[in-house]
């Protein structure tokens, strides 16, 4: 699976992931500290070294507190055509961006939320609770920035065909006190679904399975992460 989203979630979570990506593991990610440290408006701080292409959190941050998770609503947005078509007729096809349904976005959102549901409670892990607490952490899912290269639409009918790459999306995570709703972290990363380096089908069945396989990996990332300061707390 090429290009996929690396999870991070606070100092000691990127010290024990940091051997994820191969490009991160030469080097120990660290929260940026100091007059020059880039820090977001709402108070995060920027991680250096990162297995992401983005990472912010509150350098103080302890998860060990949370017991429970609260999950928001999973957001859906693909990026929408400029010229306000339905479909997009021009340019190559790397170039080209196709809508989405409301249910095709729909069956985005059940998906990645089975797999963080599934992730988060397996195994005597986090309980799953719909009101905030002192030890419960609120999480904030977002498939955002989409680009579809395909025809969903004629791909929705079974269309058979292959293509190197069927859509470019950016998974972005927000970690909040759910009590206080302060932020705890911020992470993002752009990626690709699509799971042959060569000739992807783009029948409905393959590509769904892509998008789970994607979601699931996500997932198992959070809850290794989670894992990792419910263990040894922050580095």
């Amino acid at each position: 699976m090429r290009s996929l989203f690396k999870l991070v979630t606070t100092a000691g979570i990127l010290v024990g992931l940091a051997g994820y990506g191969s490009t991160a593991a030469a080097q120990t990610p660290t929260v940026q500290t100091g007059p020059d440290a880039e820090i977001s408006v709402d108070g995060l701080y920027r991680v250096d070294n990162s297995v992401m292409e983005l990472a912010y959190v509150k350098p103080d941050l302890n998860l060990q507190i949370y017991t429970k998770v609260r999950l928001g609503e999973i957001r859906v947005a693909y990026r929408k055509d400029p010229e306000g078509r339905r479909r997009a007729t021009t340019g190559m096809p790397e170039e080209r961006n196709y809508a989405l349904s409301s249910s095709q976005m729909d069956v985005l959102k059940d998906l990645y939320r089975d797999a963080l549901v599934k992730e988060l409670t397996k195994d005597d892990g986090y309980q799953l609770v719909d009101a905030p607490g002192p030890d419960v952490l609120h999480i904030e899912a977002y498939v955002i920035d989409l680009v579809i290269k395909v025809p969903t639409q004629s791909t929705a009918r079974g269309q058979q065909g292959g293509v190197s790459s069927y859509a470019e999306v950016t998974a972005l995570l927000e970690l909040y006190d759910s009590e206080s709703q302060e932020i705890l972290a911020r992470l993002a990363d752009r990626g690709d679904p699509t799971s042959s380096a060569g000739w992807a089908s783009i029948q409905p069945g393959f590509v769904k399975a892509d998008l789970t396989r994607l979601f699931e990996y996500w997932a198992g990332l959070l809850r290794e992460g989670l894992d990792k300061i419910r263990e040894v707390g922050l580095q």
